[in-house]
């Protein structure tokens, strides 16, 4: 997997060194309750589990000069559709990595495999993803619950969905995105894509 620039990020592969910093970030309470996979309390085995993708997905570590500050990936499904997800540490709320770091991989997404569509979805009391999502185009698509493994629990849900033709229009020129994947992903589009959100 490649690595993507941003204009303040990097996203590259997890590796297995990044298990202590994973463990420490992501194990944080407040990140871990408002996923569905990240178990509370985090310990070494579950932060490189989790680590490792599952088939047909894609997980960029987020970094910030040099610095693991959080993660961010899509799951194709059978249907097509990339589901994606994201988190980042506390110390970098805020300031519109997430929604940087997510405009980035939706783009390397339309250039690299054939969605359908994008979804995604957030628990009801978790109004910052709710805006990184409407930033990045998504709308409302349904309501449901999804277990949550750090609060043992199903947490009321908001699905969202961005269409194959918003998400080109919102995150890459569909001709530039298809020019760039022969010659590798290019710093300045992806730089130019993240600055219009």
């Amino acid at each position: 997997m490649t690595t993507l620039t941003t204009p303040r990020l990097s996203l590259r592969p997890f590796a297995a060194s990044d298990a202590g910093d994973f463990q420490r970030l992501a194990g944080d309470w407040n990140i871990a309750r408002m996923t569905s996979d990240i178990p509370h309390p985090l310990d070494e085995a579950g932060a490189r589990h989790w680590l490792t993708p599952a088939t047909e997905e894609q997980r960029f570590a987020i970094c910030l000069d040099g610095q693991l500050i959080g993660g961010v990936g899509t799951f194709r499904r059978a249907s097509g559709v990339g589901e994606l997800g994201f988190w980042l540490g506390t110390a970098w709320w805020g300031q519109g990595m997430a929604t940087e770091a997510a405009s980035a991989v939706i783009a390397y997404g339309l250039a690299t495999d054939a969605y359908a569509s994008f979804s995604s979805s957030h628990f009801d009391d978790n109004p910052a993803s709710r805006r990184v999502l409407e930033k990045l185009g998504f709308e409302p698509a349904g309501r449901g619950e999804i277990w949550s493994v750090a609060r043992r629990a199903s947490v009321p849900t908001q699905w969202l969905w961005l269409s194959l033709a918003q998400a080109r229009e919102l995150h890459v020129d569909h001709t530039q995105a298809r020019s760039t994947r022969a010659r590798g992903w290019s710093t300045s589009l992806l730089g130019r894509l993240v600055r219009t959100n």
